[in-house]
């Protein structure tokens, strides 16, 4: 065989590896996993407020919402601008919630793809074992559904893998710089990626002791200077915003930290290597979200094979040892965090790096053997990956059609909202009014129903239609729980059936009614009669957008007065001052604010208004 025949073989079977991976990615893509997950819907949530609030790229925003007891994590508002782009090209819906997960997931393959190139530098038994496994791993597949943040963060960070590599052939600076930069923005991301903190300083180290060794020759040195300068030079803004606000850089570290419920270090790292190893070896995690519980992560063999590659790397100077440093950082954080058991989402940035070693680490093997048997050993090898490749695919599509992902991925919610859609189709607008009891988060019904181009509430929030804080000037779509003794009011209002669905076990599922809007105004109108009402007057700092019932709640200390008359304080519980305001600009002067304190106000749609 020609050498340019070859070539034309080895990109052939490349673009045919890489086509089945994209065809995996997007297979199904509307339908499976049944709805969106929760973390999903709060980024676009936080995404569309950041975009439309004009918040600063150098800033953060909690996932959270501002009523949570807790905050997950602050994210940066360069991500959620990034989010925010492709929700307005997905135009919303179902179709955003998945754009935000595959969308990366298709660049964090692509991305993956040329680190295997630099990798291998074009041999082709690791360049296609590499690009075989990252196609076809159901732990990059499944996590590509959903995992928003983090694959998007996975996927700049091979990038910045491969173009360290590109740097390191060729004593490019300019490469160099390009890849401390783009590992630097992925500091950007998800948390997880903070682990690779200290690489750029460790790249920098091995430079100057391989330089010393060398003596002559071109030198990395003045090579890995360019790439921490690059570094330096995209994370500084986000240093500086960290040390202004050190709640924020620690919230996550806290939640996760293993020793936040008491135990010593020793004991807790002890315990979540063996959860770990038990995780690459006997079995999955058993969060249904994170793929197959029944199988490991990476199949045995390729998990063998990664082990291979780098020890490898640790023994010889080259792409390995880069790679098994980066694995090795990204899985040591991991056991830095409470568990009850491992975790594979929060290890999965470790993925990609883990098969380009496990491709590294059987081309290790199948020269080991010597040349006399390496072609048979080669050719066993790749039955070995191609049959491990075949197993993740049909694992992965299992988990696909689980029937448990209907309730672990929000499809009741998913239901409910696609059902309201159909209904304002078919019989024209009206209000969306949700009852807790209809569905586990509101929060994922809203992301479905809210448009990319608004950070206002699609829907509106109250127990019951006997608690309507805000007068409808439409029919109203109520969700309720699909309960006999929660039918009899609405029926009552002359509301009629339209659409129920989303029962799980334990749970009767929900119904939507459409109500009148002269009955549902009636109702209201009703309801707020017994609260008095306060006028707006003047200038102020609360704006209010229209007439209903606010709540103001407070946490932490909190003493303030509304339009000079109401004061409420730390000494109420939450939610006690409810008051009925009038559209426009009210007064609200905060007396006193405890370091920590929080003080939220709640609309007549059931969300926390913004921060006045």
């Amino acid at each position: 065989m020609t050498e340019s025949v070859r070539r034309v073989v080895l990109g052939t079977t490349l673009l045919a590896l890489l086509t089945l991976g994209v065809a995996l990615r997007l297979f199904q893509w509307r339908e499976a996993p049944p709805g969106p997950w929760i973390d999903e819907a709060l980024a676009l949530r936080a995404a569309r407020s950041a975009a439309a609030t004009g918040a600063p790229l150098v800033g953060t925003t909690p996932l959270q919402p501002p009523d949570a007891g807790f905050v997950n994590f602050w994210v940066t508002n360069l991500a959620l601008r990034a989010i925010s782009a492709i929700d307005r090209g997905a135009g919303g819906g179902i179709a955003s919630v998945r754009a935000i997960s595959i969308g990366p997931s298709l660049l964090l393959l692509l991305g993956a793809a040329a680190l295997a190139a630099q990798a291998s530098l074009g041999r082709p038994l690791p360049l296609l074992s590499a690009c075989a496994l990252l196609s076809t791993s159901s732990w990059l597949l499944s996590t590509g559904r959903w995992g928003w943040l983090a694959v998007m963060t996975s996927g700049i960070a091979v990038l910045a893998t491969a173009a360290a590599l590109r740097a390191g052939h060729r004593f490019s600076r300019g490469w160099a710089a390009t890849a401390g930069g783009l590992l630097g923005l992925s500091a950007w991301g998800y948390p997880a990626a903070w682990a690779l903190v200290p690489l750029p300083f460790l790249v920098l180290a091995g430079a100057w002791r391989r330089d010393r060794a060398e003596g002559t020759g071109p030198r990395l040195f003045p090579v890995a200077v360019a790439g921490l300068a690059g570094w330096l030079l995209v994370t500084a803004p986000l240093a500086v915003h960290y040390a202004g606000h050190p709640e924020r850089a620690l919230a996550r570290t806290r939640e996760l930290s293993a020793t936040r419920d008491g135990s010593s270090p020793l004991s807790a790292l002890s315990r979540n290597a063996v959860s770990y190893a038990k995780l690459f070896v006997v079995g999955g995690d058993p969060n249904e979200r994170h793929g197959d519980p029944e199988r490991p992560v990476l199949p045995a063999a390729v998990t063998g094979l990664a082990l291979a590659g780098a020890a490898d790397g640790l023994r010889r100077r080259g792409a390995a040892r880069l790679l098994a440093a980066i694995a090795g950082l990204l899985l040591v954080a991991s056991l830095l965090a409470v568990e009850e058991s491992a975790n594979a989402f929060r290890t999965s940035l470790a993925a990609p790096f883990l098969i380009v070693l496990s491709a590294l680490g059987a081309e290790r093997l199948a020269g080991a053997l010597g040349p006399a048997r390496q072609t048979f050993a080669a050719a066993a090898i790749t039955l070995v990956l191609a049959v491990s490749a075949l197993l993740d695919t049909a694992g992965f599509l299992r988990w696909l059609v689980s029937p448990r992902l209907y309730g672990a991925f929000g499809g009741p919610e998913r239901d409910l909202a696609d059902a309201v859609s159909a209904e304002l189709s078919l019989r024209g607008p009206a209000d969306v009014l949700l009852a807790p009891a209809a569905a586990r988060n509101a929060f994922v019904v809203d992301a479905l129903l809210q448009r990319p181009s608004s950070a206002t509430p699609a829907i509106r929030q109250a127990s019951s239609l006997g608690e309507l804080r805000a007068v409808p000037s439409r029919d109203l779509l109520f969700a309720d729980a699909a309960t006999a003794e929660r039918s009899s009011t609405p029926r009552a209002l002359g509301a009629v059936p339209v659409a129920a669905g989303g029962a799980l076990p334990g749970q009767p599922g929900w119904v939507l009614w459409r109500v009148p809007a002269v009955r549902a105004a009636e109702r209201a109108r009703a309801f707020l009669e017994g609260f008095p009402r306060i006028p707006a007057y003047g200038a102020g700092f609360l704006f209010v957008p229209e007439e209903g019932l606010y709540t103001f709640s407070s946490r932490g200390g909190v003493d303030a007065r509304l339009d000079g008359g109401v004061v409420f304080d730390a000494a109420r519980p939450a939610g006690a001052l409810r008051a009925r305001l009038a559209p426009g600009r009210h007064e609200l002067a905060v007396l006193r604010l405890a370091p920590g304190a929080v003080l939220s106000i709640t609309g007549p749609d059931g969300f926390v208004l913004p921060a006045p």
